[in-house]
């Protein structure tokens, strides 16, 4: 009788043991970056094993060891389950996410964290209402480094240095910001750089100083162009399929949020500065040759840029937004984040 009570027990405790083990949710991440992208390596790996931490290890998340897709459709393989979580841009897909473009505005700033942080806490308050995001539920939001002109021609100094470059620029915003400075628009793939600018197709490009180290690009620009608060940055968001979200408990649910949104922001944010620190060196040994655009220079650029802001702002009404005390928000949260 003993023998068949502690068997009993045993069945119990496996079914039991079953049953959490069928409760535990493994999550796959669609990995676009190479293994070793600070990115990877510094934020989304410790991120996803702090998920599994706080979870107890009802919820993982595995990283594919290759792209499911291509970067603009990053958004769609969340959306439609092709992956769980994945990082996509919005400023790769123009038109689908237009308050997203608020941080390719000109002159919010050069510190990617304190960028990224402001963008989620007006995300939050002005963005998430609207629920631009259907099919995803957001995880976190952040902005890559601010935009600035690179080239290989002549150093820039003034806007008549503008006139005739042929600058590598990609999305509408893009787009429209060199065109107002009176440069021309190569919509070429980044890919296709060094092959164009050896053949004197392009003369530069609309770009950051992280992305010439990590794209190789050191040894072919010559001169680069600072502006004052950056000409802009990029959205990233990374976003889980909001059907999986809703497999997850209530409670584990809070535990990831408590890790995400803001926190995920300011890691990204942080990591982002380090490649800015360690690009700038670099660029540095190379003799890449730096202007920091005068007050005349500046003053031409916002001249000549004002109207954006305008657009966002009519476009963001639009879509049931208060466009004007988003940007004012967003303004001021970057201008009062800790240095």
């Amino acid at each position: 009788m003993k023998h068949l009570r502690s068997l009993g027990m045993a069945v119990l405790a496996s079914l039991f043991c079953g049953a959490g083990s069928a409760q535990a949710l493994e999550l796959r991440f669609n990995n676009w970056m190479p293994p070793t992208h600070h990115l990877l390596t510094r934020v989304l790996q410790p991120y996803f094993a702090r998920i599994a931490e706080v979870t107890d290890g009802r919820v993982t998340v595995s990283i594919t060891k290759s792209s499911l897709g291509g970067l603009e459709r990053q958004y769609e393989m969340a959306a439609m389950g092709v992956a769980d979580i994945t990082m996509f841009s919005e400023s790769v897909t123009p038109g689908q996410f237009p308050l997203a473009e608020v941080v390719e505005l000109p002159g919010l700033g050069e510190n990617p964290e304190a960028v990224s942080v402001a963008y989620w806490r007006t995300y939050k308050t002005f963005f998430e209402p609207v629920n631009p995001y259907r099919e995803v539920h957001l995880l976190g939001v952040s902005s890559l480094p601010p935009y600035h002109i690179y080239n290989a021609k002549r150093p820039v100094t003034s806007i008549t240095d503008l006139q005739g470059l042929q600058l590598r620029a990609s999305g509408i915003l893009a787009s429209k910001k060199v065109k107002a400075l009176g440069a021309t628009v190569i919509p070429a793939q980044i890919t296709q750089f060094l092959e164009l600018i050896s053949k004197g197709v392009i003369d530069g490009a609309y770009f950051t100083d992280d992305g010439v180290l990590a794209f190789g690009f050191l040894d072919t620009l010559k001169y680069k162009t600072q502006f004052e608060g950056g000409l802009g940055g990029l959205s990233t968001s990374l976003g889980i399929n909001k059907a999986r979200w809703a497999e997850i408990s209530p409670q584990d649910q809070a535990a990831i949020s408590a890790i995400s949104g803001e926190e995920l922001a300011r890691a990204i944010g942080v990591s982002l500065n380090r490649s800015l620190a360690d690009a700038q060196g670099a660029m540095t040994k190379a003799g890449i040759q730096v202007t920091i655009a005068d007050a005349a220079l500046m003053g031409e650029v916002r001249q000549r840029l004002s109207s954006l802001e305008t657009e966002w702002i009519a476009q963001a009404n639009g879509l049931g937004v208060d466009g004007a005390g988003a940007l004012s928000m967003l303004k001021a949260e970057v201008a009062g984040y800790p240095q």
